[in-house]
């Protein structure tokens, strides 16, 4: 599992990678064109838009698959280790739920919904550009899975307070 875990995490830090170097390379092009060459592209500011949106959501995937999302602790903090664990799996499986509905199944239907709207620059279906919302769904519920087994993993080497005390 963990090295299916690697690869997946190389394949989006691939693709997050190539298209922040696209995304540098176009915004680059959009100002030489238009202030060096006065001649504006047409297309750079809707890619830029739409590669965007892309980034954005393959790294809240990652994001989510490196558990470095953003999280308010001050009632993490105060439990004790086992019932942190049990507070992590219930967050992970928030995500699973927001993930599975929401990103996958509603963001499927707006991809079909948009598959036979062209964008007026690039001239590409918009359903590409809301694909990145199931897909990045389908990330987001490998990691919340891989991440609650290893979390379950971790409780049951984790022995329950009263265990500790008998053993005292």
């Amino acid at each position: 599992m963990r090295n299916l875990k690697k690869s997946v995490d190389r394949i989006i830090e691939f693709l997050t990678c190539t298209l922040f170097v696209v995304m540098v390379a176009v915004a680059s092009w959009q100002v030489l064109s238009r202030f060096i060459l006065k001649s504006p592209s047409t297309f750079t500011e809707e890619l830029l838009r739409y590669s965007l949106i892309w980034l954005a959501m393959l790294a809240a995937a990652y994001v989510v698959g490196k558990n470095q999302h953003i999280a308010i602790t001050f009632l993490r903090d105060r439990l004790v280790e086992n019932s942190k664990i049990t507070l992590d799996i219930i967050i992970q499986s928030i995500f699973l739920i927001f993930a599975a509905v929401i990103m996958v199944y509603g963001g499927g239907r707006a991809v079909s919904l948009t598959m036979g709207q062209i964008s007026p620059a690039l001239h590409l279906p918009m359903g590409l550009v809301y694909l990145a919302l199931p897909l990045s769904g389908v990330f987001i519920l490998f990691y919340s899975t891989t991440n609650i087994i290893e979390l379950m993993h971790k409780k049951k080497k984790i022995p329950y307070i009263n265990e500790e005390k008998k053993a005292s």
